[in-house]
């Protein structure tokens, strides 16, 4: 999945339906949580460093993200695409 943010940062990684265990990203690699919107599911409307608990629409594994080093920090999505 390739996604940029709202501050124009684009970012490629894997994206994963499901939440997952703390241990099983690479030492290399960082988590973050993708939100969909109240009325489309299917769509990601921010990424989060940390847990989403509503909305809660995937995770997203790629480097570290310079601008969401600290916890909690969560930008709008403004473009993304699913690879095949």
């Amino acid at each position: 999945m390739s996604i940029t943010l709202e501050n124009g940062v684009k970012v490629e990684g894997e994206f994963l339906e499901l939440r997952v265990s703390v241990d099983t990203i690479p030492e290399d690699k960082e988590w973050y949580q993708i939100r969909h919107s109240d009325e489309d599911w299917i769509e990601p409307v921010s990424l989060k460093r940390g847990g989403i608990m509503v909305n809660f629409m995937g995770t997203f594994i790629c480097s570290p993200i310079e601008s969401m080093k600290e916890p909690g920090i969560e930008l709008d999505i403004i473009d993304y695409k699913f690879f095949d």
